[in-house]
């Protein structure tokens, strides 16, 4: 290995090191899709399963590109169960349960993180949603709790799992306007305990709160049909490893596009596309598709 290449090694081990790449779970965040937060009818129920792929080519660390040979691959299940409960003539809750599970691989530069296969933490969440005026426009506030229970390994350097506990606050406002046009805005703030088998040290990480922010915009083209696209930002996330604060503070801009589809009165389709603007940490996603098929009863 050339002094270069053993340089360039160094500088990605480093932001190994720094919990970028410890633990991938904890990047599996609640991102939603146009129209989530349209709330079900009382005693509705609906069960979803969603395949997510995702390939990246480019690393940074601290805004600054030090690979574009950084192969990674994610292939990320998810099983998702919602129940609506009514408590009021235009308020409910909705308890729901959600499972992680997939493969992580890396490649190129990246090889050294090698690959792992599992499930991720649980995820209990129950956001109250509320239908505020004529116009069907809808509030959301929603807790959501990460369980420890996914699969990891301090040994190695990707996870599906985090090792530590989560909460996520999500708030969502949606504006409808135009008869078929709605506008989706949802914030959302983590917070997290501390993973005291952060590596194969067995140093303890502690997080700083991440924050992110979607706009959606989506047009109802049929009563069956919606087409929606919109941007999301990501910024927070710092680390501290063994008390020393890390330089791994997350700056990410991403974009979605998405066709939503009934199939019936019951079934539901949903393909989205996207990618990532621009990064200052990790990986800048070169691709991302997202399937989701929904039934509801």
């Amino acid at each position: 290995m050339n002094r270069k290449s053993a340089a360039l090694c160094s500088i990605i081990k480093l932001c190994v090191s720094t919990l970028v790449l410890l633990s991938y779970g904890e990047t599996m965040a609640l991102e939603t899709a146009p129209g989530d937060y349209e709330p079900l009818p009382p005693n509705g129920n609906a069960l979803l399963l969603y395949g997510q792929y995702a390939q990246s080519t480019d690393f940074y660390a601290s805004g600054n590109k030090v690979s574009s040979n950084f192969r990674f691959q994610s292939e990320i299940g998810l099983l998702r169960y919602i129940h609506a409960f009514a408590l009021g003539p235009n308020a409910v809750i909705e308890p729901q349960a959600i499972l992680p599970f997939g493969h992580l691989a890396a490649g190129g530069d990246a090889s050294f993180l090698g690959s792992n296969s599992g499930v991720g933490d649980l995820i209990l969440g129950a956001p109250v949603k509320v239908v505020i005026n004529q116009a069907r426009d809808v509030l959301s506030l929603g807790p959501y709790v990460y369980f420890p229970t996914g699969t990891y390994n301090q040994d190695k350097s990707l996870n599906l799992g985090a090792n530590r506990w989560q909460f996520l606050l999500q708030l969502a406002y949606i504006k409808h306007f135009a008869r078929d046009w709605a506008w989706d805005n949802i914030a959302d703030v983590d917070f997290s305990t501390n993973n005291n088998q952060a590596n194969s040290l067995g140093q303890s990480s502690s997080k700083r709160p991440r924050y992110e922010f979607q706009e959606y915009l989506r047009y109802n083209v049929t009563p069956a049909t919606t087409i929606g696209g919109g941007f999301g930002y990501v910024l927070g996330g710092r680390d501290s490893l063994a008390g020393q604060l890390q330089p791994d503070m997350q700056h990410e801009l991403y974009t979605r596009v998405s066709l939503t589809q009934f199939v019936g009165k019951s079934w539901q389709i949903q393909g989205e596309l996207g990618r990532d603007i621009s990064a200052s940490q990790g990986f800048k996603e070169d691709l991302r598709i997202n399937l989701r098929l929904a039934k509801l009863f």
